[in-house]
């Protein structure tokens, strides 16, 4: 016996165990990180993607603006 009390065999055993463990956690860590980018290179689109997407809007906005003005704004 060792000092921890398991043979070398047993000790190995654990060993590899432990870092089947790790290579799952760490593997895990790798998907959420790809995730993460995935996400930022969308976000890095900018508003260049949301211009597509929302149109040309500005050829069909009213000459003047929409609404009350307060009373005595033009003054």
């Amino acid at each position: 016996m060792t000092e921890h009390g398991r043979d070398p065999g047993e000790q190995i055993e654990h060993s590899a165990d432990e870092l089947e463990e790790d290579l799952h956690r760490l593997e895990d860590r790798l998907d959420d990180a790809k995730d993460q980018l995935k996400d930022r290179q969308a976000d890095a689109q900018g508003p260049e993607q949301a211009e597509k997407v929302a149109g040309d809007w500005e050829g069909e906005a009213p000459d003047r603006p929409l609404g009350d003005d307060p009373e005595g704004a033009g003054e």
